[in-house]
């Protein structure tokens, strides 16, 4: 009994274990220990808990009842016993309180077995349970993880073979590229040997012009000087015209023929002074024509600069692109940076020809400025001189401070139609002095001094008109220069975008 006792004690005292095998254990101990035919009919039903309760129930039945047969070498050792002294048998001995004890001890470990037995079959049974539906949780997750496995695979080697196209594409457009840039820059060299060509043909124009201005300057003061002569002659002809007086009437019938011959020559003067008044027309039309080309040429550079600042924006959005891919494709860094830094020097180099360009429209009008304002200074010197008055040096002294002035002179210094104004007063003023002419043979150096200026003015209106008509023909070749170099300047940015696309 003690022995069974401390059995279950120490089998109760063990951590529970989650193996069936400990199970198995519990009731073969309890077996051993007590021998009962319940402790064996535990032992018999070990696989299923109600038949264990039915076992243990039982049990406990019969140990409640004190129906338990005692111990079959107790039995023998009553029977064989000596017999008792005196007569008749001895009646059985009253039950151990001991023994009751005991008893209700073992029934109470009994009962406390079969719950240990009962809980430990129970978390056996829950432990299975999780166990199998971790393994099957388990299984499923590797499937799907497989599953997965397998179809990054199949992406990857989808991609791989992309990029490996995409690369090999990559590669030609950047053959492309070089080869159009390549072109590019043989143009480029082309059209700077064009434009130096054009800048010392041109230098050599202006050295010219500058000549032939130096030479009208020098005319002019000749021209000058002989009015100053011419007048000084006049007055010591007019303080000795009583001396004249007898030669003047001898001569009288000769100066009407040449009054005549005077007359006549005043209508070729007039006839020619309309022709020039037509021409000086005609070349206001075209210097108005030829303002309004500027402006219009302005308003294109506007436009111009506009789209080289829009074309700008587009070629950082594509260099953006550029060094996006730089970052998946390392073996077109080189290649492309060398690509934009020759866009980016082809647009410098654009801007400045434009610039160079403008400077030297700007000095052809400025020339054409120059030159009209010196006619109108002309026409101005000739009616002052015309009309005779003591003014003339003060006017000579404003015309030549005019001409200093003139270069920093736009063309709102000569107003629309003082040309005319002015030419129309010179007309009127040799009317005038043909009119009140007098039968002198002064008169008539006079009128040839005049007539020769006036054919001076008109040789230098033509040679203004020339001039003009040659500024005109550099103009008209300039724009058309202008033209090409911009008509390459867009097919090569054009290029280059087509080359950013399909780089995109």
């Amino acid at each position: 009994m003690s022995a069974f006792c401390l059995g279950l004690a120490g089998r109760a005292s063990a951590p529970a274990e989650p193996d069936s095998a400990c199970c198995m254990e519990l009731p073969a101990a309890v077996a051993d220990a007590v021998g009962s035919p319940a402790a064996t009919a535990l032992v018999s039903f070990p696989g299923g808990p109600g038949e264990l309760e039915l076992a243990l129930e039982e049990e406990l039945a019969l140990l409640a009842a004190g129906e338990r047969p005692s111990d079959p070498g107790e039995h023998s050792q009553a029977e064989v016993g000596p017999p008792a002294e005196g007569s008749g048998l001895q009646p059985p001995p009253a039950q151990d309180p001991e023994l009751l004890s005991v008893i209700r001890q073992k029934e109470k470990d009994l009962v406390l077995a079969a719950r240990l037995g009962k809980a430990l079959l129970e978390r056996n049974q829950d432990m299975s349970r999780q166990y199998e539906q971790m393994h099957k949780e388990l299984t499923d997750k590797l499937e799907h993880l497989e599953q997965e496995k397998h179809e990054l695979r199949r992406r990857f080697e989808n991609r791989e073979g992309e990029w490996e196209g995409r690369v090999s594409e990559l590669e030609s457009d950047v053959k492309q590229l070089q080869d159009e840039l390549e072109r590019q820059q043989v143009h480029l060299r082309e059209a700077d040997r064009e434009k130096t060509r054009a800048v010392q043909e041109l230098s050599e124009q202006n050295q010219r012009l500058l000549d032939q201005l130096s030479r009208a300057s020098e005319v002019e003061r000749q021209l000058s000087m002989q009015v100053h002569a011419l007048r000084e002659d006049f007055r010591e002809k007019n303080s000795s015209t009583n001396q004249h007086i007898i030669r003047l009437e001898s001569l009288q019938a000769e100066q009407v023929l040449e009054i005549k011959m005077l007359s006549d020559r005043k209508r070729e003067l007039e006839h020619r002074l309309r022709t020039t008044l037509e021409e000086n027309d005609l070349l206001q039309g075209t210097v108005e024509e030829l303002q309004d080309r500027v402006l219009i040429l302005e308003r294109q550079g506007h436009d111009k600069d506009l789209q080289l600042h829009q074309s700008q924006l587009e070629l950082q959005e594509a260099r953006l692109s550029s060094r996006q891919l730089q970052v998946k494709v390392e073996e077109l860094t080189e290649e492309r940076s060398l690509h934009s830094s020759a866009a980016t020097s082809t647009s410098l180099l654009s801007e400045i020809e434009q610039s160079m360009e403008a400077e030297e429209l700007e000095q052809e009008r400025e020339q054409l400025r120059l030159q009209l304002w010196e006619a109108y200074c002309q026409v101005r010197y000739l009616c002052a001189h015309l009309r005779g008055n003591d003014s003339a040096d003060s006017a000579v002294s404003t015309d030549s401070s005019m001409d200093e002035s003139s270069e920093t002179s736009s063309a709102k210094d000569v107003p629309a139609g003082s040309l005319r104004t002015a030419l129309s007063e010179l007309k009127r003023l040799i009317q005038s002095i043909v009119d009140g002419m007098e039968p002198t043979s002064s008169r008539r150096i006079d009128d040839d001094s005049l007539e020769e200026q006036i054919r001076q003015t008109s040789e230098d209106s033509r040679a203004l008109r020339e001039l003009m008509e040659g500024e005109r023909g550099k103009l008209r070749q300039s724009l058309e220069e202008l033209q090409q170099l911009h008509s390459q300047w867009l097919s090569s940015d054009r290029s280059s975008k087509d080359g950013d696309l399909k780089l995109r």
